[in-house]
């Protein structure tokens, strides 16, 4: 890996161009929806794997999720610096949020994909509502190191909580950061305007190896406690704070469902239930090897002690990373990806609480399976040549 400063620069979104209509790879996606019921999409593509090749995506719908249209891009123009790992949140403040990843990277097949100084940028797209083409980015800023792969949640004090990771995989090290591995609790109390961090979770207690990277969850629980989940060796470790995020119990795995070594999502619904996401490794064995299938979605009543209900969206294999949002109905909608390397798909599906609880479909305007964009994928040959993905 070649490391350069431009990693700190911000890189503005632009308008897609021939370049990135055509791809070998992509994955790691992230949902939202605006109140008019706009839909946007992001996920990160270029390269034939996670390197210094990727860029990220923006695409919209505004019927619901039947049609996707490109319409913006954040691909930095330093031949070693990457964007990646994005995420997209409509704030409480009523403005919509745009964050990525941004690092140095190596060749295709290296696994240099971090490089000591990653951050968090974040900009704001000031007209939501206009036309491809016509959108207002604000300037993008480093909020923070690391990277933030899930949504930022806000508790009952009104602060905000963003789920950031410093990763210890870093394959070089910048000589003005030391950073500290860990699953950090960042808050804004000035509607992210600045973040701080309270507490980090050490998930290597686990242990985890090397490639388990935390993409953790916080919720706040009604006894004032908070719960975190993340990815961990054993597939999902579970910690909880009675400080408010300053020091964590010691990581244990959960004793309620066995999850793949992968990334999950746990919202906060309307209703007060959490929503959870994850690919269900029930009968394989151990979880750090399961196949990424059987996505399934659940519910809880008593903030993530126990989980009920059961709507397998996805029974494929490699299929993985879901994100979730709230469409104006009430009905949740969902992201993932499928086979990067090969189809390349990124799927959405659209569900509600009683389809959960009934373990099929029953509300006329569900849906699964929908395919949002393919790539194509690689060649059977180039495949063989380039490891799997994270």
């Amino acid at each position: 890996m070649n490391y350069t400063n431009e990693a700190l620069i911000p890189v503005q979104p632009v308008m897609p161009s021939e370049k990135h209509l055509h791809r070998t790879f992509q994955g790691i996606a992230s949902i939202a929806c605006i109140p008019s019921g706009r839909l946007f999409a992001v996920w990160y593509a270029g390269g034939d794997t996670e390197c210094r090749d990727n860029y990220v995506l923006l695409s919209i719908s505004d019927d619901e999720g039947k049609t996707w249209t490109p319409a913006a891009v954040v691909d930095p123009p330093h031949p070693d610096v990457r964007a990646y790992d994005s995420q997209m949140w409509y704030s409480p403040d009523g403005k919509f949020r745009w964050f990525w990843a941004q690092g140095c990277g190596g060749d295709s097949g290296t696994w240099d994909i971090q490089d000591g100084a990653g951050g968090v940028f974040e900009s704001i797209i000031e007209n939501p509502e206009a036309a491809i083409g016509d959108f207002r980015f604000s300037p993008p800023r480093r909020i923070s190191d690391g990277v933030m792969i899930n949504k930022p949640t806000v508790f009952s004090d009104g602060s905000w909580v963003y789920p950031i990771c410093v990763w210890d995989i870093a394959t070089v090290e910048h000589p003005d950061m030391q950073l500290q591995p860990g699953c950090r609790m960042c808050i804004s109390t000035d509607m992210g305007e600045t973040l701080t961090c309270r507490g980090s979770v050490d998930f290597s207690q686990m242990p985890c190896g090397p490639d388990e990277t935390g993409e953790h969850n916080f919720a706040e629980r009604q006894d004032g406690s908070i719960a975190v989940w993340g990815r961990a060796f054993t597939g999902m470790a579970e910690a909880v704070s009675l400080d408010g995020g300053v020091h964590w119990s010691k990581p244990v795995r959960p004793t309620t469902f066995t999850m793949t070594n992968s990334r999950m999502c746990i919202r906060r619904l309307p209703s007060g239930k959490l929503l959870q996401i994850y690919n269900d490794a029930r009968g394989q064995w151990p979880e750090r090897y399961a196949m990424r299938t059987n996505l399934t979605a659940r519910l809880s009543d008593d903030d993530g002690r126990s989980w009920y209900g059961g709507l397998l969206l996805d029974d494929r294999e490699l299929v993985a990373y879901p994100d979730a949002d709230i469409m104006p109905d009430g009905s949740i909608c969902v992201i993932y990806d499928r086979d990067r390397q090969g189809v390349g798909e990124i799927l959405f599906a659209r569900f509600t609480e009683a389809d959960i609880q009934a373990g099929k479909i029953v509300s006329p305007q569900s849906c699964l399976q929908w395919v949002i964009d393919h790539s194509g994928g690689l060649t059977q040959d180039r495949r063989q040549e380039v490891p799997p993905l994270n």
